[in-house]
């Protein structure tokens, strides 16, 4: 997702003392590393430095001269991909113009001032993507200009005056240099021969040509140039023992960064025979954590460069720029500027064959390695390229053994410590050495738990509604959802009757017994209610009653009569209420009223 926003001051940004001059023309080389973007004159003197805090590993740098800005590519960070920081003087600013998305891996980047553009690689999505940036307003959506399936994508540059962009791919089976115009029309290969992973490339708009870097297999690499169409190739450079990352041009030298001696090395445009390479700046006794990786030359981009001019300088013999540093010749002893590799000192047969200080054996025919080297020759390192992500050194028997950057593990550090490990769109980082997980919608560890995210992921497929946009909604599966919404609403339904149902019944259960007690209550009241009796004398002969009257012995008798509801004689009893009848059993009512009458009749003794 798209942001363009403020990091902050305090927690984001730090200056050196030296960082004001920075804005000014003071500074010719811009290098990255780590957090840092370091500043320095033709000399190699440092004139300012930027540190970004929050940033891991920073990579690709891009610059636009106009507005001074600067474009960092960072490759570590798990949130952001790109920042932009403001070298104007007072401006203390670090915006993150790109977070970070899956898979993307930017390693190179340019920038084009007229038509405000900014073009970079991503090797791990294997594309060409670029993004508007307006001066005023916010910046455009990032959109690709090339699918390179199957390749890697990696140095990258612009020809200004020729309005063409062009890249290397550095897929070792199938090597190239292309190039193509800024909208991505006119796609073509410039240089397809003799290549083994070219790693950067640059133009140079003083004299209209294409300066590249060639990884070869083995422990050699190569500095090469042509013209911008890939004719007229020339090799400047056959050197040993170094792994070149990145390069740019100004008016008078080639510059480029090296993993091995942690150093960023030039030599001038104009090569002469004996010339070699000087270590133009030196990182590894100051900074061993960090590599030096992107850097951009000022006086080749934007402003700088004067089209109408280009045929008038390359006419022109540019000296190299004084330096301070002296080349490197001990060190650098490896190096030739021919196409073949040539040496004043006479050598033995054997000693030509094998390299690296091995020994031939005429016994054997072959040569006796030293210790990390191999080969038929002795022509390879045993490091070279076998620490995936981290520093390679030598065992005491001289084996390759790998120092693993954070974050990743392994024998030959290839082993990414955070892939895969956080779920559900989690984002993974670093603390203490353990990978550590962001959670979005989800929770657990890993983010294992994606209840939360389920929940906003439905209610994104089914409304669309724009307040659950700020999620990553390429996790959702509407497709699935909508298919299985009537599944859904009927599970949700369920789950709501398992969270409601025990109070519900436990309520409706508990008002039953409640009715069931009071009405067993007063069925039993009822029950217990007191029979009322009255006694009566009668004639014995059926004349008239003597009730109320005082007993006589003789032709009287006493009656009991039981539940009526007038105790008057001479009113005919009453039935049995509806209450007390429906205990009784069939029948019995009117047999006890038969019974009573034949008493009254002279029944009773």
């Amino acid at each position: 997702m798209l942001r363009f926003r403020s990091l902050g001051l305090a927690a984001i940004l730090a200056f050196c003392a030296l960082a004001s001059s920075a804005a000014g023309r003071s500074w010719d080389i811009a290098v990255a590393i780590g957090q840092e973007v370091n500043f320095h004159s033709a000399n190699g003197t440092r004139t300012g430095q930027v540190k970004i805090t929050k940033a891991v590993s920073l990579r690709g740098i891009a610059y636009d001269d106009v507005q001074r800005n600067m474009y960092l590519a960072d490759a570590g960070n798990q949130n952001v991909t790109i920042y932009t920081v403001n070298l104007s003087e007072g401006n203390s600013t670090v915006d993150v113009l790109l977070e970070k998305r899956d898979g993307t891996h930017i390693w190179g980047m340019v920038f084009d001032t007229i038509s405000r553009t900014l073009f970079w690689t991503d090797v791990g999505r294997s594309v060409i993507a670029k993004m508007h940036l307006p001066v005023e307003g916010r910046p455009g959506e990032p959109s690709i200009l090339h699918n390179l399936t199957g390749a890697d994508p990696r140095g990258i540059a612009l020809d200004l005056c020729n309005r063409h962009i062009y890249w290397t791919n550095s897929n070792s089976t199938n090597p190239s240099i292309e190039r193509s115009n800024l909208d991505g029309s006119s796609r073509e290969l410039v240089v397809q021969t003799n290549l083994y992973e070219p790693l950067a490339v640059a133009v140079d708009h003083g004299t209209g040509k294409l300066y590249w870097i060639d990884d070869e297999e083995g422990i050699h690499f190569k500095v090469e140039r042509s013209n911008l169409d890939g004719l007229d190739r020339e090799l400047l450079v056959h050197g040993k023992h170094q792994q070149p990352v990145y390069m740019a041009v100004d008016q008078g030298s080639v510059f480029w960064t090296d993993w091995v001696y942690g150093a960023a090395w030039s030599i001038g445009k104009t090569v002469q025979p004996g010339d070699v390479p000087t270590r133009f700046l030196k990182y590894f006794e100051t900074s061993r954590e960090y590599e030096p990786t992107g850097l951009v030359a000022r006086d080749n981009v934007g402003d700088s460069v004067d089209c109408r001019h280009l045929v008038e300088l390359s006419r022109m013999v540019i000296p190299s720029p004084d330096s301070q540093a002296q080349p490197d010749r001990d060190l650098y002893n490896n190096l030739t500027t021919s196409t073949e590799e040539t040496d004043s000192s006479p050598k033995s047969k054997g000693e030509e064959y094998c390299l690296n200080g091995a020994r031939y054996s005429e016994v054997e025919d072959t040569c006796r390695c030293e210790k990390g080297f191999e080969g038929p020759r002795c022509e390879r390192s045993v490091c070279q390229n076998y620490c995936l992500a981290g520093r390679c050194s030598l065992t005491t028997a001289g084996k390759p053994r790998c120092e693993c950057n954070q974050g990743h593990s392994g024998g030959r550090c290839d082993v990414d410590l955070c892939r895969g490990y956080c779920l559900n769109g989690g984002r993974c980082s670093f603390r203490k050495g353990q990978p550590f997980c962001e959670c979005a919608y989800s929770r657990g560890q890993r983010c294992e738990d994606a209840s939360d995210q389920d929940e906003v992921c439905a209610l994104f497929c089914w409304s669309g509604r724009p307040a659950v946009r700020s999620i990553d909604t390429s996790l959702c599966r509407c497709d699935s959802l909508n298919e299985t919404r009537t599944v859904g609403v009927l599970q949700d339904a369920d789950g709501l009757d398992k969270e409601l149902l025990a109070p519900i019944l436990g309520t409706i259960i508990g008002a039953l017994v409640i009715t069931v007690g009071v009405l067993s209550y007063h069925v039993n009241k009822l029950r217990r209610r007191p029979r009322v009796k009255k006694r009566f004398l009668v004639s014995r002969n059926g004349l008239t009653p003597l009730t109320s009257r005082p007993r006589v012995p003789g032709d009287q008798c006493e009656i009991t009569i039981e539940n009526c509801c007038n105790m008057n004689i001479c009113e005919t009893p009453c039935f049995e209420p509806k209450l007390r009848t429906s205990l009784s059993k069939s029948g019995r009512t009117k047999e006890e009223k038969d019974s009573l009458i034949d008493s009254m009749d002279g029944g009773c003794s």
